[in-house]
C-alpha cells in the first residue's frame, strides 16, 4: 500500500476563526451546500476539507490569510529560456510560491499532472501551435478550472484578437521578470470570473 499524505480538515470553529466569521454563519454555509465537508458519522459535527475552504474562500473573494501563507501556489513555466526562467522562479519562489518548468509539450503534460499548478506561463516563442496546443490543454473542460494560462507573445500576437480564446493574460516580449511574477502570483491566488 502506498502512503498518502492527507490534506488538513478543518472543524466549524476553525473555519470561523480563519474566515472572521462567527461558527454559526459557518454552519449555514455547509447547511446550504455553499462550503464543501462532510459529517463525523454518529454525529452532527461537520469538517471541511483545506482544499473545499480555499475554493469557497477564493470564490467568495476572501484574502486567504493564513491559508495562503501555508500554501502560496504552484506555477508551472513552459518554454521560457533559461537566464528569464531562472529570474522569475526567484522571484516566484521568494513570494511563497513554489514553480516547475518544462521545455516542451510532452514534459509539459507530465508536469502538469505532477504539480496541478494554479497558473501556467507559456513562453509562445517555442512555437504557436504547441503554445496554443498547451493552453487548448490547461483551458479545455475536464481540467482544473481554477488554472489561468498567461501567454509570452510577441508584438503580433499580442495584437491578435484570437489569442485571448488561448491565454488569460498576455505579456508582450521583452517582459519584466517582476512585473510577471508579481501578477502570476496574483493570478494564482483567485479564481477566474
Amino acid at each position: 500500500m502506498v502512503p498518502t499524505v492527507e490534506a488538513p480538515v478543518y472543524t466549524t470553529g476553525d473555519v470561523a476563526r480563519i474566515c472572521q466569521v462567527a461558527p454559526r454563519t459557518v454552519s449555514k454555509w455547509f447547511d446550504t451546500g455553499r462550503l464543501k465537508g462532510y459529517r463525523i458519522p454518529g454525529s452532527l459535527d461537520r469538517r471541511i476539507p483545506r482544499d473545499s475552504l480555499i475554493e469557497f474562500m477564493r470564490s467568495h473573494g476572501m484574502p486567504l490569510g493564513e491559508l495562503g501563507a501555508v500554501q502560496g501556489g504552484n506555477v508551472l513555466i513552459i518554454g521560457m529560456a533559461a537566464a528569464e526562467r531562472d529570474a522569475v522562479e526567484k522571484l516566484l519562489t521568494a513570494s511563497g510560491m513554489t514553480t516547475a518548468s518544462a521545455l516542451n509539450v510532452f514534459e509539459a503534460g507530465a508536469m502538469a499532472m505532477e504539480h496541478r499548478p494554479q497558473c501556467v506561463v507559456i513562453d509562445a516563442s517555442i512555437g504557436t501551435e504547441e503554445a496554443r496546443m498547451i493552453a487548448t490543454f490547461f483551458k479545455s473542460k475536464g481540467r482544473d478550472n481554477t488554472t489561468r494560462v498567461v501567454g509570452l507573445v510577441s508584438d503580433d500576437e499580442a495584437t491578435d484578437p484570437n489569442t485571448a480564446l488561448y491565454y488569460d493574460e498576455k505579456f508582450r516580449r521583452p517582459f519584466d521578470p517582476a512585473l510577471l511574477a508579481v501578477r502570476v502570483k496574483s493570478l494564482s491566488e483567485r479564481l477566474p470570473a
